[in-house]
């Protein structure tokens, strides 16, 4: 059947036509030179702008873009696109503020030039020229403010303490008129029903001096956003305490104090409050209170916390109750440390004794003890010198001494005779 179709007039035809089309397919492929293509927006970028920095000077006319038209053999220039057709505009001739037309340059790659006997040309551009309008640019640094649009659950609460930014300035820089337009940037944070702290990146908005927004249009920002840490609080009452030291024969037993005011109310975060329950103003000696008190201390809150401005200090008032007090002169003291060579001479000392009723009947002055420490103490003949005194009542323990006494003494060189 094969040798009867070969030898047809059919077969001849058909041989014919596969032939041609082959041929075509050279000629169009390999030997046509006049095939084209169009590649549009192709960037412009700008070459020896390197003093338009120094000079201060900005170009507006950002990422213009040109369309050329580009002939050759077809398998050649299908290779062609916006991304390696490279065209630039030459900005030395740029002195000054004003309008200036470039002329714009275009160069295709080598192994697309190379690729082909036949030339690759560029035959048409949108334009040979491109305008740009040049300005001066200025720079300045602005503030950053925190704006909170938001909300926070009930019992949150934040003041304007409570964002913390990475940074408080940003300097921007661009057009002379748009650069003096900025009169602060800012961040807003909208996040509603806030529970706990919130952190996370904001963008930076430029505003006028009127909180205009301005579209930073031909501004550059040093950064476009910041972080940010946004605190939200919790408030809790606590207990304010004080600390009684027991002495002068009173313990916490025979003490009754009240605090005004007994609470304080703080803010912080609510890590924080769950492990505070009470707030320690100080320490009283009750050494020294006879009967009554009133002593006045400032509130020193914790780390991380904070209170109302009118609740920065309490008063308190502590009573003795159950103990009486007893005065008794003491003649007797024990020197210490007392230099050889010397004699002291010192009056009777007065001290105020507290304690029970009953202790204080059984009292006499042997048991009232008074000592007086002359290490470093500069002794001068017949010159009085005034010494703090240790009184306890060692026969007594179970009565306390009043008060902090010293006592004079007389000191004079022994004489030999």
């Amino acid at each position: 059947m094969w040798s009867k179709f070969k030898g047809s007039r059919g077969s001849y035809m058909l041989l014919s036509l596969l032939i041609a089309v082959i041929c075509w397919l050279y000629v169009d492929l390999a030997r046509m030179p006049d095939a084209r293509v169009t590649i549009s927006h192709i960037p412009v970028s700008f070459v020896n702008d390197e003093d338009l920095v120094e000079e201060n000077l900005l170009i507006l006319d950002e990422d213009p873009t040109i369309s050329v038209t580009v002939s050759g053999p077809r398998s050649v220039i299908t290779k062609l696109n916006r991304n390696n057709i490279t065209i630039t505009a030459n900005a030395s001739e740029i002195d000054g503020p004003g309008l200036y037309s470039l002329d714009c340059y275009v160069a295709l790659p080598s192994s697309i030039t190379s690729a082909s006997a036949n030339p690759v040309r560029v035959t048409a551009r949108s334009t040979t020229a491109i305008d740009v309008t040049v300005v001066r640019m200025e720079s300045k640094v602005v503030p950053i403010r925190a704006e909170f649009t938001g909300s926070v659950a009930e019992q949150r609460f934040y003041d304007e303490n409570s964002f913390v930014l990475q940074q408080t300035s940003l300097q921007i820089s661009g057009e002379e008129s748009q650069v003096s337009a900025v009169s602060y940037a800012k961040v807003v944070l909208s996040e509603s029903d806030l529970t706990e702290t919130w952190t996370g990146w904001l963008n930076v908005i430029l505003c006028d001096q009127d909180g205009q927004v301005i579209e930073p249009d031909n501004l550059n920002l040093e950064v476009d956003a910041i972080s940010v840490a946004f605190y939200v609080e919790c408030m809790k009452e606590v207990d304010l305490t004080v600390s009684l030291i027991p002495g002068g024969g009173a313990t916490s037993e025979n003490a009754q104090y009240d605090i005004v005011p007994k609470t304080i109310t703080v803010y912080g975060q609510e890590v924080v409050l769950n492990n505070l329950e009470t707030i320690d103003l100080g320490k009283i000696d009750l050494s020294q209170i006879v009967t009554s008190g009133e002593f006045t201390f400032d509130i020193k809150l914790p780390d991380g916390v904070s209170g109302r401005d009118d609740q920065t200090q309490a008063t308190v008032q502590v009573s003795i109750l159950g103990l009486e007090t007893q005065k008794i002169s003491v003649s007797k003291v024990r020197l210490v440390n007392a230099p050889e060579g010397w004699t002291f001479r010192y009056d009777p000392l007065e001290v105020r004794v507290r304690g029970k009723a009953e202790d204080l009947k059984l009292l006499v002055e042997d048991d009232i003890q008074i000592t007086l420490d002359l290490e470093g103490v500069e002794l001068v003949d017949g010159v009085p010198v005034t010494i703090p005194a240790e009184v306890t009542a060692a026969g007594m323990p179970e009565l306390g001494i009043l008060g902090s006494y010293s006592v004079e003494v007389v000191p004079a060189v022994k004489s030999t005779e």
